[in-house]
Formats: structure tokens, C-alpha cells, sequence
């Protein structure tokens, strides 16, 4: 079967790319001259192509930072759109599940899925650098209303050059659903399996004629039982997002949101040390495995504004500030597995208050075009930063032991408190990270078929910690330089060939103090990752196709036992391969698939037993096949399935204990139809259908091969999902 699925993943691809018979697709979206159409035009409400078998599949752009919105079939990078219709149609609630639908993602899990670290390729993510909403950074371990979003664009890239320092994980940029152009009153309301209801409107025009005020709200409610017995599901979203247009050509945006999450009742990770075997996963809804009490408590509160300024129909200037506030409480149930029988011990953390991060983030960008003779110029200066602040809880985290038992037939576990997650104890400033980035790049395109981009960033990084007394206990300062430069040939107007080279910075490792390193506490010279890409799109018969040949290096410090000096030694690599096919593939047959092979290693380690091993965690297979299909007769009824594919996974550093494969299969339907003169979209779906117990993410103990206690998390069983929709 994983044959089959593979094969089904990558045939529509190469099938579309060597068949004589591919009609030409439509162009890349054409860019008006008119400073009123780029700012005005946010939005469209299309009832009934939103609804259509493949709707939101196939996108012409991509936003690519300070290079604005580009043509997909124009940029030289492996990418991924997740659209506002996929995620309606789809009913997806969470990242996590958008990130399935592309085959180089994943969530690293922390804590749970919804509190994890979006990464792609193969190569662990950071907290901040590598996610942001609307172009300014955001905190990625928290839950994120998808809700509210238009789109999830993933670059699979290095993006030091475009982005300031990250780590070589990707891009994840969010971005919130704008007002629209004719009034728009959606009103859904949803169940979820065993008994969560949820009501949410979707509400977007302007207000008045001359459509100078325009405004959207997303309003959430979803309450109930989760898909465990006895767990509890609380989710409330309050987004606004206002446009003035001061004047043609330019356009005053703000936004805010408040997001509320609770999630109890759900199993927590499962650690085990680096010479036990990681058993099968057992069933993820036996109530046993949890404490109806303990999960996460998260509350996330976002503003941000953004100004655009057309001065002319080759000059723009894009400014922004965006300020959040994530607080995380958690109670979490750890489970220790002893043996390779699922035998384990538990026990319940409590902490004293909900950890907090604060992201100030801003971003500030000219672009325009110019030509030099017969060479067209798309020329940016840029500059983004953020300040990152920490606060811990004072005082200490308490820990019971909820005894033992077996995971596959778990008994009971007691609540050893007041069943409470603490949300509101005292806490203090532990950290501060900050770093502001300045770009310059250009984009020349030499003839029709023959163009070039280079980037080139400078950044400054900085690192502070305090005590709980306020006390500055260390500092660091840190600066570089990040080049990214491509070269593009068009083959045809609608196939586009590219090779590229990316070097990327980010912060570099801190020595630990108190165990005899010589230069214990320093911080070494930023991390520089390379990449070389090489990659064929093409925008053929209704479907984008891709295809990129990657080889990805970050290095990683640790202390040398020969000399007992902490430094750079080893390397994490990453080479692969990309297939995506996105479109329609047959009259009524739509797909969105695509399939990546990697070889994912770690060179050099702390120790010879790890060195040379796969990395923890990642596949060297991954697969995913989103089909959606309507009879000519009857488009408003869609089915669709969704079939995932994730190969198996190295479950410690010495690779002597794996985490095997698993295929999930999705299945749902819509139909679409007139309800006392109302526009009405009903949707069911089974996720999961063949209840797969599985494990969902691997997060190992470090990243360098430290031998350490990783931890496993289980993804969901089955669930049914059921949802109208009414259009007003």
C-alpha cells in the first residue's frame, strides 16, 4: 500500500509534465498599473466557487516578504499555499492539521500538537524567527485561530536574506482574512465528535458606498466534549481587521485578535530513556491515558497596523508594528515508558503560573522597478526586527507521582490537587531576545527568458537574561551577513527552471556553565546554514507542478571531551527530494498531493554512537494526497479524501529504536444548495477513518545527537466532523 500511495502521489505530476496533450494554463495574475485596484481589491466572496470541487487548490502568488506578492511560477523557491477554502472545506481547526497537507512539513510537538514548532524539511524551527502573521513575527508554540485566516503560505527554504536570522526550518507566514469588496454574512455552525459544538460568523464589507472603511470580524465559539471521554474542548476567537483607504493608492490597516484555548482531558507525552525501545502507539481515546483535569490553559492576544503607500505605479512603500501576548498554563500528565511492553510510570507537573511571551515585531519596505537599459530591476530595501520577552513563574513547579500501569491497558489515575491549572501566579522577566535585519536585493530580469535575484541582509542579534530579582545575568551581541541569490530560465512562458544558493544566520550556541567547559557561558559566533536548490515549475493544464532537488546543512556546538571547550563540531544535513501537484487533474478531479524523500543526518556528534544517524523525528518519507471530485451534472456535490503518509521515523539518536510508518485516510462530503433563499453549504467528514493508532511526532532531546530521553506524542483516532453553513 505505502508503494501504491507513493506512486499515486508522484504519477499526476510527472504524467502532466511529459504529456503533449497538457493545454496551456491560465498566465500569472496580472499586476494592474492602477494604485486604486492594488489597495482596494482585498477580498472576494464567491459563494459557489468557494464551495466548488478544488477550490483554493490551485494559487498564481505567493507573498515572499520585502518582494511583495509574486507569481508562484516566478519565484525560486519550493513552496506551499494552504487557502481560506481548503481550511473551510476541510474543517480544519489547528495548524497542525494544515501542515499534513504538504509533504515537507511537520509539528514538532511540545507539550502537545497545538503547542509545538511548525518545521519543514526536516530542521527543528524557532519560537519566533520562522513564523509570521501578515509579514510580522508571531509566537509559533501556541494555538493559532486558522479561523481567521485567508492563507498559510510556507517558503521550504532558507530565508535568512528576505527574513532576518532563523533557523533553516522555513518560512510560515500567516495571513488574516482582509474585508471584502460586496458584504459578506457567513454563518457556520459545527460539530465535532464526541460532543463539541461550535457556532462561528464570518462578517466583511464596508461602511459606506465610496468604500473607504472597510471591516472584518471573525467571531468563535466552540464548547464541549473533545474526542476522548470525559476531556474537555473550549475554543473563543474575536478577530477584527479594519481598512481605511485614505486615498487611492494608499491604505491604513489594523488588526487585533483574542484567542482562547482549553484543551484537558487529552494524553500527554511519552518519554522514554535512550536505551528503551519506543513500543507501538497505543489507542489515543482510552480516557485511562489521561487526567480529565490536566492539559492547557492558552490565551493570545494580537494588534498590529500596517500602512501601504503607493507614491507611484512603480514605487510603493509597506510599514508595519505588530505587538502579541501568549500566555501558556499547562498541566501536563508525563508518561514514562519503561520497557518495550508499554509498561509506565506517571506522573502529573503543575505549574505555578502560565509562562508568557511578548513579541514587539516591525517591518518597513520600499519596492519598486526600474530599468537600466533593456534590464527590468524589481529593487527592495528592507528592514524587520522584533523583541522577544520571556517571563517565567517564581516560584516552582510541583510534581506528583500518579503511579504505574501499562499504556495498552492503563488503569485510572487519581487527581492528586485541586484539579486547577494556574494561570494567574506571579511571575518574572527571565529573558530577552532581540534582532533587526536590513535587506537590500534586486530581481533582474535580462530578456523573456533569463532573469537573476539577489539578496543580501545584515543582522544584529541580541540576548539578555535576568534573575528574579530583575537582575541583568547576561548578555550577548551578535551580527552577520545572510546572501540568498538564484538564477532563473524560462523554458516556456509556463515552465520556469532555477537553481539557487542560500546562506542564512542564526544565533549561535551558549556554552553551559558549571560543568568544567573552559569557556563556559560564551556564546559562539551566529550558526550560518547553506542550501543548494535546484527546481522545475510549471503552470500547466489547470495544475501547478513542482519539483526541487535540495541540500540542506545547519551546524550545532557542543563541548569537546578531548579539550572541555564548548564549540562548533558537528552538522546536521538534509538532502532531498520535492514532487507537488496541485490543480485539476481530470474533469471534475481535483488534487492536492505532493511527496518529499530525505535523507536526514547528523555528522560529527557528541558521541561516534550517534554520529551518521538519521535524525530524530523525520521521515525519509513523507506523502500526502488531498482529491476532491464533482460529476459535471451535479458540481455542487463533492466528495473528497485525504490519505497520509508518513514513513518511519528514527526514535532515538543511536537509531536502534524507531517509531514505524503509518497512512491516516480522510474522508467527507459537501453539497451546496439554497435554503429558504439562503446560500447553504452542508459538510461531513471522518477523519481517521481506519482509526490508525500512531505516533504523531517524535521531539528529541536536543539536536546534536546528545543520546538524551526523547518524547512521543500520539495522533488523534477517529473523529466524525459536521458542519452548515449559511451564506446571508
Amino acid at each position: 500500500m505505502k508503494f501504491l500511495f507513493k506512486s499515486a502521489v508522484a504519477l499526476p505530476l510527472f504524467t502532466s509534465l511529459v504529456s503533449p496533450g497538457a493545454g496551456a494554463a491560465d498566465k500569472k495574475a496580472e499586476t494592474s498599473g492602477k494604485q486604486e485596484d492594488q489597495i482596494l481589491v482585498t477580498a472576494t466572496s464567491a459563494v459557489a466557487e468557494d464551495n466548488a470541487a478544488g477550490a483554493g487548490f490551485k494559487t498564481a502568488d505567493i507573498d515572499v516578504g520585502p518582494l511583495g506578492n509574486k507569481a508562484w511560477i516566478d519565484t525560486p523557491y519550493s513552496s506551499t499555499t494552504v487557502t481560506q477554502q481548503m481550511i473551510e472545506n476541510q474543517q480544519a481547526k489547528s495548524v497542525s492539521e494544515l501542515l499534513k497537507y504538504s509533504p515537507s512539513t511537520q509539528m514538532q510537538a511540545r507539550g502537545g500538537m497545538d503547542v509545538g514548532r511548525p518545521q519543514s524539511r526536516g530542521m527543528q524551527g524557532n519560537v519566533v524567527s520562522n513564523s509570521r502573521l501578515d509579514g510580522l513575527n508571531i509566537v509559533s508554540t501556541t494555538a493559532f485561530p486558522v479561523e481567521m485566516l485567508e492563507r498559510l503560505d510556507v517558503l521550504n527554504s532558507l530565508t535568512g536574506a528576505l527574513y532576518g536570522p532563523a533557523s533553516p526550518a522555513g518560512q510560515f507566514n500567516f495571513i488574516a482574512k482582509r474585508p471584502t469588496e460586496e458584504t459578506l454574512n457567513n454563518v457556520t455552525l459545527g460539530y465535532q465528535s464526541r460532543s463539541a459544538f461550535s457556532g462561528h460568523a464570518d462578517l466583511g464589507g464596508h461602511f459606506d458606498d465610496e468604500h473607504r472603511f472597510g471591516y472584518r470580524v471573525n467571531l468563535l465559539n466552540e464548547e464541549g466534549e473533545g474526542n476522548i471521554d470525559d476531556s474537555t474542548l473550549r475554543r473563543k476567537l474575536l478577530s477584527v481587521a479594519f481598512d481605511w483607504n485614505i486615498r487611492p493608492g494608499t491604505q491604513l490597516q489594523l488588526d487585533a485578535s483574542h484567542y482562547e484555548m482549553v484543551q484537558k482531558g487529552n494524553p500527554g507525552g511519552f518519554s522514554y530513556g535512550p536505551n528503551v525501545k519506543l513500543p507501538s502507539a497505543p489507542d489515543p481515546k482510552n480516557k485511562n491515558l489521561a487526567l480529565s483535569s490536566a492539559g492547557n490553559d492558552l490565551t493570545t492576544d494580537t494588534v498590529s497596523t500596517r500602512l501601504i503607500h503607493y507614491l507611484n505605479d512603480d514605487w510603493s512603500v509597506t510599514a508595519g508594528v505588530g505587538w502579541q501576548q501568549a500566555d501558556r498554563a499547562m498541566r501536563s500528565v508525563s508518561s514514562t515508558i519503561l520497557n518495550d511492553k508499554g509498561d509506565i510510570s506517571r506522573s502529573l507537573s503543575d505549574s505555578s503560573a502560565a509562562g508568557r511571551f511578548r513579541v514587539l515585531s516591525n517591518t518597513l519596505t520600499l519596492n519598486g522597478h526600474a530599468d537600466t537599459g533593456s534590464i527590468e530591476h524589481d529593487l527592495a530595501l528592507s528592514t524587520t526586527g522584533y523583541i522577544w520577552s520571556l517571563y517565567s513563574g517564581k516560584g516552582a513547579n510541583t510534581r506528583y507521582n500518579l503511579g504505574s500501569s501499562n499504556m495498552y491497558h492503563p488503569t485510572p489515575m487519581a487527581e492528586p490537587s485541586d484539579g486547577r491549572i494556574n494561570k494567574h501566579g506571579a511571575r518574572y522577566k527571565s529573558g530577552e531576545n532581540s534582532q533587526q535585519s536590513v535587506t537590500l536585493g534586486d530581481t533582474a530580469t535580462f530578456n523573456p527568458q533569463w532573469s537573476a535575484m539577489f539578496y543580501l541582509s545584515q543582522s544584529w542579534i541580541q540576548t539578555q537574561s535576568f534573575n528574579k530579582q530583575g537582575q541583568k545575568t547576561g548578555q550577548n551581541d551578535q551580527s552577520g551577513l545572510s546572501p540568498n541569490a538564484a538564477l532563473m530560465y524560462k523554458i516556456t512562458p509556463e515552465l520556469m527552471a532555477y537553481v539557487s544558493y542560500a546562506d542564512s544566520l542564526e544565533q549561535g550556541g551558549t556554552a553551559p556553565t558549571g560543568m568544567g567547559v573552559k569557556n563556559e557561558g560564551q556564546t559562539l559566533e551566529p550558526y550560518r546554514s547553506q542550501q543548494y536548490e535546484i527546481g522545475l515549475k510549471a503552470d500547466v493544464g489547470g495544475m501547478n507542478l513542482g519539483a526541487a532537488l535540495f541540500s540542506l546543512k545547519r551546524p550545532f556546538a557542543f563541548v569537546d571531551a578531548a579539550d572541555m571547550v564548548y564549540k562548533n563540531q558537528g552538522e546536521q544535513m538534509n538532502s532531498g527530494l520535492e514532487l507537488t501537484a496541485t490543480g485539476k487533474a481530470w474533469q471534475g478531479l481535483n488534487i492536492y498531493s505532493g511527496v518529499t524523500f530525505l535523507n536526514p543526518k547528523l555528522k560529527d556528534t557528541v558521541s561516534q554512537s550517534t554520529s551518521d544517524k538519521r535524525v530524530v523525528g523525520v521521515a525519509k518519507v513523507q506523502a500526502n494526497l488531498l482529491a476532491e471530485y464533482s460529476l459535471p451534472s451535479l458540481p455542487q456535490w463533492v466528495y473528497s479524501a485525504n490519505v497520509h503518509y508518513t514513513g518511519k521515523r528514527a526514535a532515538n539518536d543511536t537509531n536502534t529504536s524507531w517509531a514505524g510508518s503509518y497512512t491516516t485516510l480522510d474522508l467527507g462530503t459537501r453539497y451546496s444548495t439554497t435554503f429558504q433563499k439562503v446560500p447553504t453549504t452542508l459538510r461531513v467528514a471522518v477523519n481517521n477513518v481506519t482509526n490508525e493508532h500512531y505516533w504523531a511526532s517524535i521531539f528529541p532531546s536536543g539536536t546534536d545527537g546528545d543520546g538524551g530521553s526523547p518524547s512521543a506524542f500520539l495522533g488523534n483516532g477517529r473523529e466524525v466532523r459536521a458542519s452548515v453553513t449559511f451564506n446571508f
